[in-house]
């Protein structure tokens, strides 16, 4: 896989654009209130070149609103409808940035939405679970879709290895083909633009063909525009959005517990230039879902942590009663593997090894034990041997889940591996994730794939996937051998 646009894309300094798309315009001001940047398209909006406010307060109905503006990074105002512009009205949407700076973003304010908004009736009581989970996540896209006119929306929950799948869509008939149920590489949405989507409600490209505004300074330092919505399209991106048929593109963060889980994804073949109120009311049904996700995750989890003693207790009594792990194991090694869905278990300390079902041979033993003692962690799982250990050899062994008892080096330090065989299966992605990049004859060079059709790939060599509630059992487990085996607490 050639990495170099991926690593482009990583280093891009997204906040750093120096640019605004062109359906609005755009004041930076210092601490002191007196503007630094300017969009260059400022005269079409107030009839004054953008040299002419630089070191100047803001126009007096952005001075009035700029004293409602909160202190912190991050604080933001909307106001509709505020600023009068020759013969139209714009609506302001102020931010505030690191040291006092603030932005202050004005669009066209739109009296009449193309498609009348319709009433929010998502609930907020958490799902009781995942066929609730998935059908509230359908009733929001098509709630979005409603709002919008979107005419794709999708439902793109990031996955624990970091890539993205659609697991709920509304298109209509004009939406070509569809995105349920596939996948798409992590390097498609870098993790730089995903911090972007953690501080900002909404992403609304209304052209991605759109030609960039420049800013202009008092120096040729570019602003901070983390908070900002006008912020213009990355290169790389507005390729990527073209390679899909994309023109107009908004997007939803789901955010819970302070972590990027997904997005809402809205896709148009057409220029799409939205109210800011539709997009606010939009955001709020999003917010809405993530407050009934995150419920939902914590009603499972505490459910999880709940039954953790009752699950373990057979494996204490089991411990007391035999009084020894060894004469334990064939019970033990039993309940573990069954516990965790496990296709053979290995405890190694010292020169004792017990074993049962499938085993690792010596050589991957041999590379499994550098591997888990390089990493230092007392819990470790890997879906794929082949792919993360080095040196690991054909084994029938596909993925592990790793404990360390007692303490690392110590003479009596063990430790537990739980293996699971090869799991064939299909995976349906859009595009080819192994050619995520080709050649460009524009200034690219190198640009993101076309082709996002379904590609299918038999996945070989890998394990059925250790998930969150394995590594918390993990946790549980090594708690309780810590003690049962007299290690004591860590």
């Amino acid at each position: 896989m050639d990495k170099s646009l991926l690593e482009r894309c990583e280093a891009e300094a997204l906040n750093l654009s120096g640019a605004i798309q062109p359906h609005g315009t755009l004041f930076v001001v210092d601490a002191a209130g007196q503007v630094s940047h300017v969009a260059q398209n400022i005269a079409a909006f107030f009839g004054q070149r953008p040299q002419a406010w630089l070191d100047r307060p803001l126009p007096e109905p952005l001075t009035r609103l700029a004293a409602e503006l909160g202190p912190e990074p991050g604080s933001r105002r909307v106001w509709e409808a505020c600023v009068e512009a020759g013969p139209r009205l714009l609506d302001a949407i102020a931010s505030r940035g690191m040291n006092g700076t603030a932005v202050f973003e004005l669009v066209p304010h739109l009296d009449v939405p193309t498609i009348a908004p319709a009433p929010s009736s998502l609930p907020v009581e958490p799902p009781a679970d995942e066929s609730e989970l998935a059908a509230l996540r359908q009733h929001l896209v098509e709630e979005i879709a409603a709002l919008t006119g979107f005419p794709r929306v999708m439902f793109y929950l990031f996955r624990e290895d970091g890539d993205g799948e659609v697991v709920a869509e509304s298109h209509d008939p004009s939406a070509y083909g569809s995105y349920l149920g596939l996948r798409f590489p992590a390097s498609d949405i870098p993790q730089i633009a995903r911090a972007l989507y953690l501080k900002n409600p909404w992403r609304m490209i209304p052209d991605a063909r759109a030609e960039p505004i420049p800013l202009v300074g008092r120096t040729a330092e570019p602003p901070d525009l983390t908070w900002s919505d006008l912020r213009s399209v990355s290169p790389v991106h507005r390729v990527y959005l073209a390679n899909m048929g994309v023109v107009a593109s908004l997007s939803f963060p789901v955010v819970v517990g302070g972590a990027l889980v997904a997005l809402v994804a809205a896709h148009h073949r057409q220029a799409s230039l939205l109210p800011t109120f539709l997009l606010e009311r939009a955001s709020a049904c999003v917010r809405s879902h993530a407050i009934a996700f995150a419920g939902y995750q914590s009603q499972r989890r505490m459910r999880l942590v709940d039954g953790l003693q009752y699950r373990f207790s057979a494996v204490t009594n089991l411990l007391r009663r035999h009084g020894g792990i060894e004469s334990a194991w064939p019970e033990l090694a039993a309940w573990l593997m069954r516990e965790f869905a496990a296709d053979g278990v290995l405890l190694i300390g010292g020169e004792d090894c017990l074993a049962a079902g499938l085993a690792l041979e010596p050589a991957a033993l041999e590379a499994v034990e550098a591997w888990f003692a390089a990493t230092g962690d007392f819990v470790r799982s890997c879906d794929s041997l082949r792919r993360e250990v080095p040196g690991f050899p054909l084994s029938a062994a596909a993925g592990l889940l790793a404990l360390r008892i007692g303490i690392p080096g110590a003479e009596r330090s063990w430790r537990l591996y739980l293996t699971r065989c090869e799991y064939v299966h299909e995976v349906a992605w859009g595009g080819n994730p192994e050619k995520p990049v080709e050649y460009h004859d524009g200034e690219l060079g190198i640009a993101p794939r076309r082709p996002f059709e379904k590609w299918i790939e038999k996945r070989l060599g890998y394990s059925r996937p250790w998930d969150n509630e394995a590594r918390l059992l993990a946790l549980k487990l090594r708690e309780l051998l810590q003690h049962e085996m007299r290690f004591g607490p860590h």
